[in-house]
């Protein structure tokens, strides 16, 4: 009886601590050099190119789309190709986002190379746009944007695939760890049309109330997280 009465008790303790653990990664902690600052809950960190690690999306939205914004924070360590978003149907690649020497976007298994001639080993911000009734995609960098560039005009990105971050879907084969991340991402979010540009310079400020994606919302869609890939407390402000 005593055994079970610790065991109740020390689980009970477990999920004390839990709460107050999110509550305190969730707010705000005090840096004496650089005052208060503001640490993100949910940021996902890749140690090394893995074919195993990438977090998998539990959706609840379809991914039926003939527009869409997807922005994200990204801290690399060094100039490297790397996958940040790949969603798969029956084609390899019906969405997927690529950095690197060059950005990439693949829709509907075609591909684009989007301008971008600043590359950071700092945090950046990154939000991509298309619009399937002109083909019109636009690269977004700390709320800069590039040169329009034109992909997939008439497509309609299919539901019913499967969404992760962190690889080509194409390595779930075992052919090639040369594009899987490693370093940092926090704030994925995907909407299902594009956002004004106004909307957009938003997402790279350091502000909860900035608006979340409504296909990929970050900290509220679930995640599963596979390889080793881990959640830290990182500064994320620009």
């Amino acid at each position: 009886m005593a055994t079970e009465t610790f065991e109740n008790f020390s689980n009970f303790a477990f999920f004390i601590w839990l709460f107050f653990l999110r509550f305190y990664l969730s707010t705000y902690v005090n840096f004496p050099s650089q005052g208060l600052q503001h640490i993100s809950p949910l940021v996902l960190y890749f140690p090394k190119k893995n074919l195993e690690s990438y977090a998998l999306v539990v959706l609840s939205h379809p991914m039926n789309l003939q527009s869409f914004t997807a922005c994200m924070n990204i801290c690399i360590p060094a100039l490297q190709d790397l996958t940040v978003l790949s969603y798969s149907t029956s084609h390899d690649n019906e969405l997927m986002i690529t950095l690197g020497s060059e950005v990439g976007l693949w829709i509907g298994d075609e591909f684009v190379n989007l301008p971008f001639e600043r590359q950071s080993h700092e945090w950046t911000n990154y939000c991509f746009t298309w619009a399937s009734h002109t083909g019109g995609a636009e690269l977004w960098v700390n709320g800069l944007v590039g040169v329009e560039r034109y992909i997939r005009a008439g497509y309609t990105i299919p539901a019913g695939g499967t969404l992760i971050l962190g690889k080509d879907q194409d390595g779930f084969l075992g052919i090639s760890v040369s594009d899987a991340f490693a370093g940092h991402m926090t704030d994925v979010n995907v909407w299902d049309y594009v956002l004004t540009a106004a909307e957009i310079r938003e997402q790279m400020l350091c502000d909860n109330g900035k608006v979340k994606g409504n296909v990929l919302s970050w900290g509220i869609t679930p995640l599963s997280l596979y390889g080793g890939v881990q959640l830290q407390a990182e500064q994320v402000c620009h």
